[in-house]
């Protein structure tokens, strides 16, 4: 702390007013003017903190400082004259940007790849036709039955299903999960779990119009043929590539479902795979970890970006209390004067 005192020390015989008028100037300050009038009578020493000037040509604006980071990571600290902490955060902003843009791209290729993949070994029509293909139980077939018992619904506890799951009521119907397949029909979008609607639809794509006899009567290709002439489109999207991949009610779909293998996972719970689906898994999997990495540059880019414009902030305040001036005058009294003021003090501080 470097510091100037100017004392003025001046006396009074006669009551008076008391006006200064100076001009001081420097290399960091300016001072332009100031007027002190005086009629206390107190026995202690008075202070009067004047106004704090600050060198313009030394100013930095904090708000320039926070905006020009927001901009861009680094220049901020450019404007506060810190290149190197500047080249620092340009240089994490574009491998965030870098990182991201990369990934970015990599994940649409995987994405058409996995489409691709998907449109050529799942079928809706084939989904249709087999669903209800393990719906019978077969009496010492431990194989088929241990396929069957995926399909099957154990949580009602009503039915019975948990302690006996050989009845055809077990077999959970294509329109009872909560998943579900959206497609055209008659220019409207119908959902698979929507019973109403669905089951009616379904009889019909299968030539079986019989109640409680859910099974297909007529071959996939013409169940196939039916879906083509009633302009019939799956609705694709990120839930419909999610799902055909994830959930055993979308099993029977996959073109090589005869090729079926019963996994069984934690908690003791049954999937059925096949070759096709897991390959299809695998790409899946393989997208939604680029997407991540991808998702994580961008996330690295906003977060440097605040910290940027918070240390430009701190880098501009830090800037401006070091080229700070303060000016302070202190009265001194006197009652032997009739203007009770025996002097005054000027002091002049700059860091």
């Amino acid at each position: 702390m470097k510091k100037i005192n100017i004392s003025l020390i001046v006396w009074f015989v006669c009551n008076t007013q008391i006006f200064s008028n100076t001009f001081v100037q420097g290399e960091n300050y300016k001072f332009k003017s100031m007027t002190f009038l005086q009629d206390t009578t107190s026995e202690n020493e008075s202070e009067f903190q004047l106004e704090t000037f600050k060198d313009k040509g030394s100013f930095k604006s904090p708000g320039k400082a926070l905006l020009y980071s927001g901009v861009l990571p680094g220049m901020g600290q450019a404007y506060m004259g810190n290149w190197l902490r500047g080249l620092i955060f340009v240089g994490l902003d574009a491998a965030a940007i870098g990182t991201w843009y990369k990934n970015n791209n990599l994940a649409e290729d995987k994405k058409k790849e996995y489409s691709y993949y998907a449109n050529e070994h799942w079928d809706f029509g084939r989904w249709i036709h087999d669903y209800y293909k393990w719906y019978e139980y077969k009496e010492g077939d431990d194989d088929w039955n241990s396929i069957r018992e995926v399909f099957i619904n154990y949580s009602d506890s009503t039915s019975g299903c948990a302690q006996d799951p050989t009845e055809g009521q077990c077999y959970t119907d294509i329109w009872d999960h909560s998943h579900k397949v959206e497609f055209t029909w008659e220019g409207n979008t119908v959902s698979s779990s929507d019973e109403l609607i669905f089951k009616p639809i379904f009889k019909e794509l299968c030539g079986n119009q019989n109640l409680g006899d859910e099974t297909c009567k007529d071959s996939v290709h013409i169940v196939q043929s039916r879906i083509d002439n009633d302009d019939i489109y799956v609705i694709k999207d990120h839930h419909f590539y999610e799902g055909i991949q994830k959930y055993d009610m979308f099993f029977a779909g996959w073109d090589d479902n005869d090729s079926v293998v019963v996994v069984t996972k934690e908690h003791n719970d049954k999937n059925a795979t096949s070759r096709n689906q897991t390959t299809y898994r695998s790409l899946w999997g393989d997208y939604n970890k680029i997407k991540t990495l991808a998702g994580n540059g961008g996330k690295f880019m906003l977060i440097n970006r605040v910290v940027s414009m918070v240390d430009a902030l701190l880098l501009a305040k830090k800037w401006n209390n070091s080229h700070n001036i303060n000016l302070s005058l202190n009265a001194y009294p006197d009652l032997r004067n009739k203007s009770g003021l025996g002097g005054v003090k000027l002091s002049l501080y700059w860091k």
